[in-house]
């Protein structure tokens, strides 16, 4: 299927970035929309057209996507800070679904024939291993409630309402573009922004949690052949099949930076699921999704990034419940803040 006018909600941000070139390598009018909470000014493309808003203001973004009147849109506007999520609720469940919702509603009004939407693997849960697409959801945080919550009203808007849909899973991304401010997600750049500064980072609990770490390129390609493919009302994951504990990338990361600092292990995240591994054959069939990059070569090119970007100073955000859950380096991040 083809469309003229293609919006990107989140589109200064990391994954959001990424889809906009190739949109824009592909002769489409791209759109963004981005509240640059995450994103950046230094993702932007000078062929696309950029609007600044924060699409939880339900009036403001019913103004711009009213003018754009998009045909396809891929949306990645949220804060995937995962654990955070039960100490900033509001926050986090407002930047998930009231951004979803406020974007959904005035496309389809304006004729949207098509939306991508990027949800996460955190509404599996602590099910079984690999994930599978057809497991029923048991998220085990708010973040992943937020997710399922998006896919639902998915469903049912799309079966009142005609217009097609693909929810896509991606897991654990890494690569340039990541944003280095985050103190709450992006483990990779987080390591690796420690390491620029000769500082130790954190690891929680026994750091034999274990994911899959995927490199961004593979990611997009697959993400990005949502909006065209024959694969309207499916649900994807994507993202690497070799899984590795937080140990393993702790070392592979000092071995590619050739910096060796010991990290710190702390107490284990509240409601943090340890194992999170996904069966890609669903995109492999439909999308031609291949995991190309090793976790060396990605490294690799990740660190480059990272260093031609140089240390980053932490951004810690507004902590909305507090308890003795709340990991000790968030609370010593934000007090040192005010």
């Amino acid at each position: 299927m083809k469309y003229k006018r293609v919006l990107v909600t989140g589109g200064a941000g990391f994954i959001g970035s990424h889809i906009v070139d190739k949109l824009v390598l592909d002769n489409y009018q791209v759109h963004v929309i981005d509240d640059y909470s995450g994103g950046s000014t230094r993702n932007t493309n000078k062929k696309a057209h950029y609007y600044t808003c924060d699409l939880r203001n339900e009036k403001k973004a019913d103004k711009i996507i009213s003018l754009i009147k998009p045909e396809l849109v891929f949306h990645l506007a949220a804060n995937a800070a995962e654990n955070k999520a039960q100490f900033s609720p509001i926050d986090i469940t407002s930047r998930n679904y009231s951004t979803f919702i406020n974007t959904l509603v005035p496309s389809v009004r304006n004729g949207m024939k098509r939306i991508v939407v990027t949800s996460s693997i955190a509404v599996y849960g602590k099910l079984q291993t690999p994930f599978k697409e057809n497991d029923k959801p048991e998220p085990e945080d708010l973040y992943g409630i937020s997710k399922l919550m998006m896919e639902e009203s998915l469903k049912v808007l799309s079966e009142v309402h005609g217009f097609e849909y693909v929810v896509t899973r991606p897991h654990n991304c890494y690569g340039p573009r990541q944003n280095m401010t985050d103190p709450y997600r992006n483990v990779v750049t987080i390591f690796m922004n420690s390491l620029m500064k000769n500082k130790p980072y954190y690891i929680y609990g026994d750091g034999k949690q274990r994911r899959c770490f995927s490199y961004i390129d593979d990611v997009v390609d697959a993400l990005y052949k949502c909006g065209f493919a024959n694969v309207h009302g499916k649900i994807f994951n994507i993202g690497a099949d070799k899984d590795y504990s937080l140990n393993e990338l702790s070392d592979a990361i000092q071995n590619v930076t050739s910096i060796t600092i010991p990290p710190i292990h702390i107490a284990d995240r509240p409601q943090e699921v340890k194992i999170a591994i996904s069966d890609h054959k669903q995109s492999k069939k439909y999308l031609g999704y291949k995991d190309k990059t090793s976790l060396k070569d990605g490294l690799l090119k990740t660190w480059k990034y990272a260093k031609k970007l140089g240390p980053q100073n932490e951004i810690f955000t507004k902590i909305e419940l507090d308890n003795s859950k709340l990991p000790a380096n968030w609370r010593n991040g934000f007090a040192n803040k005010k």
